[in-house]
């Protein structure tokens, strides 16, 4: 039977090709209204910035025109030196003061600039008269920011003079405060604040606000002209700190607009936009679903086989049925190939170190062929007397006793961060590549000892198995040795050599070690220096060292 192609199912991609557009849509959608949406706010809060500074030019210019209103009454000059500072204020609240549109405060100043009267309830006491008397004496009037514990005012100053004598001075006020900052909004989605001191006006509660110390209204002043991103509550706002003037007290604006609010059009498109690829999203998946069954079915089957295999079951291939797609099918039949050579190449793991696994894994197979000189500990253990062993048992037997002491040495090795190089009959090769390697060695060969003694123990023969070891530190190089057709990664050099002559000459149940390998253990390791031996390779004979009884119950 024909199996059939995927191509005659391609509808199941049907709802991965509609959330795609959908996705992509949006995508593009957002990116544009964000852009357009900063373009609009820095436009806007640029011509905020200008109608701020405009206003407040034309409020200080009306308050500089009342106070001269005020100062050119000629009953100003009879009333200051006739009349008493309480009947003078409240001549000035009843009389004077509703007659500016724009003034809030009158303070009356004498020549000297000490206050006479003033409408409003605070202190008659006025510390910066001095200054703003003589810039008005020098310029007709001063202006600037008059900042008082309960209130803070916009101030012009005029001198009243009469036939030429100036007989005092007259400061006209207009309030900073929240319903200013309200009066300075150009619509409904931007916030002001007006700051001095302290916050002086805002149309946002100033609990809201992200600058509440000192220091972050002064990051706000240094970053003065410079467009930046704000969160209030949450939501995120682009925000305009600019200075109203350089005078102290100085005035710090700041306009604030909603992105959140100037995005919300672009979010209500992007639902609709999401509804109906919700829509088409749907209809896509009922049509495909008339398909989707056969094919869900085989990769069901591919799926239970992936977990076989993570599971280490490498025997059981995936069934391929006439029915199922071809490239389906196809795939199937090369993960039952890939199943095959992962159960061959499982087989073959056991033959070979975990160094070469690893050294094929991290694909270094080029400079595993040019060889590589590295610092390791080398460990060589040998079964004492197994000749004579085998020698009186069933090969069955000889086999079984072999392999347990090879798998428990194989473990401790393992324990102790090693790796088993080879097994050579019934001698085991071990690297340590840590830097406690030394240690790590010693440990371990003293753990290999006890462990024998205890499977004798169990074992109840009348042969006893015993191990001898010898242990070397130092420089080998390490490579990928052999021919084309059959290599072996593993160390070569003068301390493997040692190794191996050590663990021949060490008795039943004695680990010897190497002076390399003592030298980096003395202060941990109780030995015994032992005769030096003429060993097979080396001219001169070589220091060695016993691991003490004491060491071996002490350590493990």
């Amino acid at each position: 039977m024909a199996r059939q192609t995927l191509r005659s199912r391609i509808l199941i991609y049907t709802g991965a090709v509609v959330v795609l557009i959908v996705g992509l849509t949006l995508a593009v959608l957002n990116n544009q209204a964000q852009r357009l949406v900063n373009e609009r706010i820095t436009a806007n809060l640029a011509q905020g910035r200008q109608r701020i500074e405009a206003s407040r030019k034309e409020r200080v210019e009306a308050l500089r025109q009342g106070a001269r209103i005020v100062a050119s009454f000629p009953a100003l000059n009879a009333l200051l030196t006739s009349t008493d500072p309480a009947t003078i204020r409240d001549f000035l609240t009843t009389d004077y003061l509703p007659r500016l549109s724009r003034a809030d405060v009158l303070v009356i100043l004498d020549p000297g600039g000490r206050v006479v009267a003033r409408t409003d309830a605070e202190s008659a006491a006025l510390p910066e008269a001095a200054r703003w008397t003589q810039a008005a004496l020098a310029d007709q009037s001063a202006t600037g920011v008059y900042v008082t514990g309960n209130a803070a005012y916009d101030i012009a100053v005029v001198p009243a003079s009469a036939g030429g004598t100036v007989f005092g001075f007259v400061m006209a006020g207009a309030r900073i405060d929240d319903a200013f900052a309200r009066g300075l909004r150009g619509s409904t989605d931007e916030e002001v604040v007006v700051a001095g001191p302290r916050v002086l006006g805002t149309t946002i509660e100033a609990s809201r606000l992200p600058w509440q110390t000192p220091q972050q209204w002064g990051l706000a002043v240094q970053s003065a002209g410079r467009q930046q991103t704000i969160t209030v509550d949450g939501g995120s706002y682009l925000a305009l700190p600019f200075m109203l003037n350089t005078e102290e007290p100085r005035l710090l604006a700041v306009i604030l607009q909603s992105r959140d609010t100037a995005l919300a059009p672009y979010r209500s498109i992007q639902w609709i936009i999401l509804v109906a690829g919700a829509l088409l999203l749907a209809i896509g998946i009922g049509m495909s679903s008339f398909v989707s069954r056969s094919i869900a079915a085989s990769v069901l089957k591919l799926t239970a086989g992936t977990e076989r295999v993570a599971r280490g079951d490498f025997a059981t291939p995936i069934e391929v049925g006439g029915n199922d797609v071809a490239e389906i099918a196809n795939l199937a039949d090369r993960f039952n190939e890939m199943q095959k050579g992962l159960r061959e190449r499982e087989a073959i793991g056991k033959f070979v170190s975990q160094s070469t696994i690893s050294m094929i894994q991290a694909d270094t197979h080029k400079m595993a062929a040019q060889g590589q000189r590295v610092e390791l500990t080398v460990f060589f253990s040998d079964i004492r007397g197994f000749t004579e062993l085998s020698e009186k048992r069933a090969p069955e037997e000889v086999v079984k006793i072999l392999n347990h002491c090879l798998s428990l040495q194989a473990n401790i090795i393992q324990k102790y961060r090693g790796d088993v190089d080879k097994f050579v009959g019934d001698c085991v090769v071990a690297h340590f590549y840590d830097a406690s390697s030394a240690a790590d060695a010693i440990q371990c060969a003293i753990e290999i000892e006890k462990a024998i003694e205890k499977y004798n123990a169990a074992l109840h023969m009348n042969e006893r198995i015993e191990v001898g070891i010898g242990i070397t530190t130092g420089e080998v190089v390490l490579g990928s040795i052999g021919s084309e057709d059959r290599r072996d990664f593993t160390a070569i050099g003068s301390n493997v050599n040692l190794a191996s002559r050590l663990c021949s000459a060490a008795g039943p149940g004695e680990i010897l070690l190497a002076e390399s390998t003592y030298q980096r253990v003395k202060e941990q390791v109780p030995a015994e220096r032992l005769e030096p031996l003429t060993v097979k390779g080396f001219s001169k004979p070589i220091p060695v060292y016993r691991i003490a009884v004491s060491a071996k119950a002490a350590l493990v």
